[in-house]
Order: C-alpha cells, then structure tokens, then sequence
C-alpha cells in the first residue's frame, strides 16, 4: 500500500477523515463539560467523598444560641451552595470563607426560626462534585 500511487479519489478520502477527526477534537475540546458527580454525606459531622474522587471535604453541623452553624473544610473554594428538596432548590446562600493551612474553611450560618422547613438537604458544588448533606431535622 506505501508503494501505491497516491491517487486523486486516496487524497480526497485522506483529507475528508483527516478533517473530520479534527472537528471531532476541536469540538469536544471546546464544548465539554463535566458533569456533576454527585456524593451523599449522611452524617452530622466527619470526612465525606468517594474512594474514586479525590476530593475529600470535613464537615460539621452544630446549633448555639438560636442559630443553625454547617462549616466544611476543603481544599478548593466552593462554587455554590443551596438547600434542595425534591429536585427544586432556593437561591444561592451567602458563606463565609477563612483560609486555613489544610485548605478552605467555609461556614453558613442562619438563625434557627430562619432554617429552611421542608428542604431535606444542603447541597455544596465543589468543582464537578456535588456534596449532599442531610442537615438535623430534630433540632429547633
């Protein structure tokens, strides 16, 4: 085959695969985007990801004088965070962000007659991780 004439019908084949793979490689270079992945913490507080991701975020809920406290430490900023309930979720929560030596600690505070009723989860989007965390629902 390496010694065969190059022919006008092989060129024209050769440039119409080679301009398709490249298409294929511009396009999925600049159109891609990961989806969600997507890791449950059932817990009041401790360490929270999966053995194939590796972010791992510690987490903590805790009430004191009226007002309902979720801090998490991580080592990248979160992009956003909300309460969801049944696929619905509310606006954006305003955080508090420190940086520490082992990361970023983030905390969200509300006051306790201001808790969300009815929403099951707080939800944090780190990266393409989505951190689902069941806040105390026994705690007024």
């Amino acid at each position: 085959m390496a010694a065969e004439k190059l022919t006008k019908g092989r060129l024209a084949q050769i440039l119409v695969m080679l301009t398709l793979l490249v298409s294929a490689f511009v396009w999925r270079t600049l159109f891609y985007s990961p989806g969600l992945t997507s890791i449950d913490c059932d817990d009041g507080e401790g360490v929270c990801g999966t053995s194939h991701s590796p972010k791992l975020v510690t987490y903590q809920w805790r009430q004191g004088k009226g007002n309902l406290i979720f801090s998490l430490i991580s080592d990248r900023k979160p992009h956003s965070a909300y309460w969801s309930t049944q696929g619905k979720q509310t606006l954006e929560i305003p955080q508090t962000v420190t940086e520490t030596d082992t990361g970023y600690q983030v905390t969200w505070q509300w006051k306790s007659k201001n808790k969300q009723v009815g929403y099951e989860e707080f939800v944090v989007v780190i990266d393409q991780y989505q951190f689902k965390f069941n806040y105390l629902k026994d705690t007024e």
